[in-house]
């Protein structure tokens, strides 16, 4: 007849067994019955607050004025569970076709349906879901090219010319705002201090915000020197008359009876420059009765150029 200490033994070794068959797969059963607990808990609902990205996107014909990516903040909500994760920034990335071939503003909605790629378990709520846009048509224009300096050249030299090549370019983008460029220009170009011709690459400049793109990306800008040139003016330069006779001079009424003369040269030849050497005519041979307007003949050294002559049309009287 079995002891109870017997008997104790007897059960401890029965409970083990119990304990021992199909161990693994009692643990796995609750690992299991955990994992399922965890998924269909419903207590509340996760909240996620994220900011959203929306691409807008137009006909071929057509583009948006402004960015073409916008951003809107969204309430995302789904059932908690063990696998609640915050939606990736790729699934909360849109994209929105405007229809519209009418240039101005279109308003348009922001959905769900907006975000193909967030998964279907995921609500989404937007406090503000329309967006206005500005489109217009997309047109092509040539516009010119304009080189901006900076600086100036070592001393005694000047800018004699500027070359842009190409000096114009293609350029696409909204219709009103080619209309109202009349030309493009370069980042500034360093000058300062150069003493013989520079040529080199410079960028076209675009504003941020333009909707214009250009063909070329850049242009050759060529900037040649001369010695520096200095002006002079002479003032009241007397009109002298070619082709007449005594006769006809005589009969002669000219307003006004002298003209001021601006020329331009080197440093030392206008510092010796004789006002004699500077001479204005009136050739009397052609003229009519009355009054009429005549041009009049500048004659200068072949050293200096005509910056400005004030009046260059004098009027004339013949008497009969």
């Amino acid at each position: 007849m079995p002891t109870g200490s017997q008997e104790q033994t007897s059960i401890i070794k029965l409970l083990i067994k119990i304990i021992v068959n199909n161990f693994w797969l009692k643990v796995l059963s609750v690992v299991f019955a955990i994992v399922l607990f965890s998924i269909v808990r419903t207590d509340k609902d996760m909240s996620f607050e994220k900011v959203a990205k929306i691409k807008l996107v137009t006909s071929p014909s057509m583009i948006i004025l402004g960015a073409s990516e916008r951003t809107v903040d969204v309430t995302i909500k789904h059932h908690n569970s063990l696998f609640s994760v915050t939606p990736t920034d790729t699934e909360l990335t849109g994209e929105i076709d405007i229809l519209s071939e009418t240039p101005g503003r279109v308003r348009v909605k922001i959905t769900k349906d907006s975000f193909p790629n967030l998964p279907k378990h995921y609500a989404v709520f937007i406090d503000r879901p329309f967006i206005d846009v500005d489109i217009d048509k997309l047109q092509e224009k040539i516009i010119p090219i304009q080189a901006v300096l900076k600086g100036e050249p070592q001393a005694g030299l000047t800018i004699d010319k500027v070359t842009v090549s190409p000096d114009q370019i293609k350029v696409t983008g909204a219709r009103q705002e080619l209309i109202r460029t009349q030309g493009l220009f370069t980042i500034p170009i360093i000058i300062e201090g150069i003493k013989n011709t520079l040529s080199t690459e410079a960028n076209i400049e675009l504003e941020e915000n333009s909707s214009l793109t250009a063909a070329e990306k850049n242009v050759r800008v060529t900037v040649s020197l001369s010695p520096r040139k200095y002006n002079r003016t002479f003032r009241s330069v007397p009109i002298e008359f070619k082709g007449h006779s005594k006769n006809i001079i005589s009969k002669l009424q000219i307003r006004p009876r002298a003209v001021d003369i601006e020329v331009s040269g080197k440093k030392d030849i206008l510092k010796n420059l004789d006002p004699s050497d500077v001479r204005v005519f009136l050739d009397t041979s052609d003229l009519e009765t009355g009054w009429q307007d005549k041009r009049i003949i500048l004659k200068i050294p072949d050293n200096i150029t005509l910056v400005k002559m004030n009046p260059d049309t004098i009027s004339v009287h013949l008497n009969p």
